[in-house]
């Protein structure tokens, strides 16, 4: 509240006191016997029509003139408390919209502070697990209007990972919670210019990641055929450690070699507890014995996380914190609750790799038939001789090719937000349509005019191009990309084979 306001607020405040007094004054009190009124001497021609009058006069001219100041004051101050309060209330929003960016773990996805990620996703075509490229949120109004982005967090993007967040798409924030998360967007938004000079570095990583397509598929072709691997190697494990969540019980539980504190961890009493020397809550037997167990699951599991766990765990009879993560000691009881956790999601995925293993064997080995001939046709490749005629010289070609997977691909190119492993021939049709086969001259005729689209972006329900509809979901490229880039862009995709 501003000092005006206060300042009113006592103003009033005294005028009706004084108007309270002045009646208190004036008010007839009664007495016991008092005369009546029309016998009764109130006051003389002269006190109430000099004095009194006068006192009364002076306090309204006084009130008046208090007035006359405070209102113009308060009418001036309120444009500044009015701007304050909305400053006020913006930075509510984005401390709360920062909140449901966390609670709601959006930087998993899209980075702590929003300049991209990825996400795992299953590949359609393929059935191949692999890590979906998540978009930057740190330059997207620099792309799309407000209300746009307000639609894809509201209802999210079908075919991808990213899932609806608004009530009104059947997720969990309301209209309110979606407005302070655009805020938060605005407020880590980065200045123009950084993104602009973004631009060749993003347009040299998508030419080094084109030069290097064979080699990542490659590397995905050997994972793929580890994993045939490790299902063939499933049932053997199994047999060699399934039972070690019940050997392990035996261990913290049984006599002997349990504890009060170690046979709680599965609450159950310890009748004949075992010798322990450092006091950690494990048995000096039940260490021993822990360490051959874990040394067993370790050489038969799978690669993955949990073995890896299993396998920086270390117990010592004589040590109370055998382990230490970062330079933090570790409790041994506390390392034997965890082992409880790693082993037995061990042996529940291996049960669940032996029991769907003729799902997962053909799933596997298509996705391996999949990259293979992905390997052998390379079609991520742009057609080099085709397309060098619409250009002045290399350069300008590979700096089409780079713009064009950098800003164009995700949604032009079919599977390329998933790796380059799943995609297809550039400007093969995702989200977006096809741009192959003369289909830009079909719609766009006009060089100029489809330059001017690309631009600006479409509006939902505005003609384009040639019988064009827009849906609202090309974004505007003129505030991000220089027009030069853009009409190597454009002359990219109107020479697509």
């Amino acid at each position: 509240m501003g000092i005006g306001a206060v300042t009113l607020g006592i103003a009033v405040l005294a005028t009706l006191a004084w108007v309270a007094f002045l009646m208190s004054r004036t008010r007839v009190r009664r007495r016991r016997e008092a005369a009546p009124l029309n016998q009764s001497f109130f006051m003389d021609d002269e006190t109430l029509e000099t004095r009194r009058l006068n006192s009364i006069l002076a306090s309204a001219l006084i009130a008046t003139s208090i007035l006359a100041i405070l209102i113009p004051w308060y009418y001036l101050s309120e444009a500044d408390r009015q701007v304050a309060a909305e400053e006020r209330f913006g930075e509510i929003a984005v401390e709360r919209g920062h909140e449901w960016y966390l609670e709601f773990q959006c930087g998993d996805c899209h980075g702590p502070a929003g300049g991209g990620g990825g996400a795992d996703y299953v590949e359609a075509r393929s059935g191949i697990t692999t890590s979906w490229a998540a978009p930057a949120l740190d330059d997207v109004f620099y792309r799309y209007q407000p209300e746009e982005v307000r639609f894809w967090l509201v209802f999210g993007r079908a075919g991808s990972p990213m899932p609806p967040w608004g009530t009104d798409g059947g997720g969990p924030l309301n209209t309110q919670q979606i407005d302070e998360l655009l805020a938060y967007m605005e407020h880590f938004a980065l200045p123009q210019g950084e993104v602009v000079a973004q631009v060749d570095g993003r347009v040299q990583r998508e030419l080094a990641r084109l030069d290097e397509a064979g080699a990542s598929v490659s590397g995905l072709i050997d994972r793929q055929k580890g994993e045939i691997a490790a299902l063939a190697a499933a049932p053997g494990q199994l047999a060699a450690i399934g039972d070690a969540p019940e050997r392990l019980e035996a261990i913290l539980t049984a006599d002997v070699t349990c504890t009060p504190a170690s046979a709680a961890l599965y609450r159950k009493p310890c009748d004949v507890p075992g010798a322990d020397q450092d006091f950690d809550g494990l048995a000096d037997d039940a260490e021993a014995a822990l360490t051959l167990l874990i040394a067993e699951v370790v050489a038969n599991a799978p690669a993955g996380d949990p073995a890896m766990i299993l396998e920086r765990m270390a117990f010592d009879p004589g040590d109370r914190f055998s382990t230490d993560r970062g330079g933090v000691p570790v409790p041994d009881l506390d390392q034997a609750e965890q082992a409880i956790d790693e082993i037995a999601t061990i042996v529940r995925n291996l049960n669940l790799a032996v029991a769907n293993a003729d799902r997962l064997f053909a799933v596997a080995e298509a996705g391996l038939a999949f990259l293979e001939e992905s390997a052998l046709e390379r079609r991520w490749e742009f057609e080099w001789p085709t397309l060098a005629p619409a250009f002045g010289g290399e350069e300008d070609l590979r700096r089409a090719a780079g713009l064009f997977n950098a800003y164009c691909a995700r949604c032009h190119t079919a599977g390329y937000s998933a790796g380059v492993a799943f995609t297809r021939e550039p400007g093969s049709g995702a989200f977006g349509p096809s741009l192959r086969a003369g289909r830009s001259l079909v719609q766009f005729p006009d060089f100029e005019n489809q330059l001017r689209f690309i631009i600006e972006g479409s509006d939902s329900g505005k003609q384009y191009g040639v019988n064009g509809v827009g849906r609202g979901w090309m974004p505007g490229f003129g505030a991000v990309l220089s027009e030069a880039d853009l009409r190597l862009i454009v002359t990219l995709v109107r020479a697509l084979p």
